[in-house]
């Protein structure tokens, strides 16, 4: 195997034991997705019948299309909400071209708020429960359809949303999708 092979094998799985979704686009063709970027397509698709590789790509057009206009090529981060409302910051940096007359590269990462529940849940002390509600509220969704997701009454849902903000020392929605943020 050649150096630089095993330079790109070795890179490949470190980025498949990382949490955060990573892409990789060569022009238009996907050339790298790590385990994480993966769950999130089938998540996305799933839940919000989207193709986060077209939405993916849709993005890279846009940033070359201002590209063309004169703008740098410079690393970007843009926030897109899902149909759901869950905010995702796209990370995107472009590769340098190694050849001529070769498509752009770029590397995207993506930060969703709800990749930290976990942390968040444990610093806070939140329950199970509690950590999933906090998930759903950070993803836009309101008391009613948590309840229903999670199969409980809409009082139990507006108790346990009770306990997570004295928990975390806020008094709403927005508070605490700032302080997850």
């Amino acid at each position: 195997m050649s150096p630089r092979r095993r330079d790109v094998a070795l890179l490949a799985r470190v980025l498949d034991q990382l949490r955060l979704p990573v892409f990789v686009f060569e022009g238009v063709r996907q050339i790298y997705v790590n385990t994480a970027g993966a769950e999130l397509a089938d998540r996305l698709r799933a839940q919000d019948r989207t193709e986060l590789r077209v939405v993916l790509l849709d993005h890279i057009a846009a940033l070359e299309q201002a590209r063309g206009t004169g703008k740098r090529r410079d690393p970007t981060v843009t926030l897109l909400t899902s149909q759901t409302g869950e905010p995702f910051y796209l990370h995107v940096l472009p590769i340098a071209r190694h050849r001529p007359h070769h498509p752009p590269t770029y590397a995207i990462s993506i930060r969703s708020s709800g990749a930290d529940v976990p942390a968040f849940r444990h610093r806070y002390r939140l329950s199970a429960r509690e950590g999933q509600i906090t998930e759903l509220i950070l993803r836009g969704w309101d008391n009613r359809h948590i309840a229903q997701a999670l199969g409980i009454t809409v009082t139990t849902t507006k108790k346990h949303l009770g306990r997570v903000f004295d928990k975390v020392g806020v008094d709403s929605r927005a508070q605490l999708m700032a302080k997850l943020g």
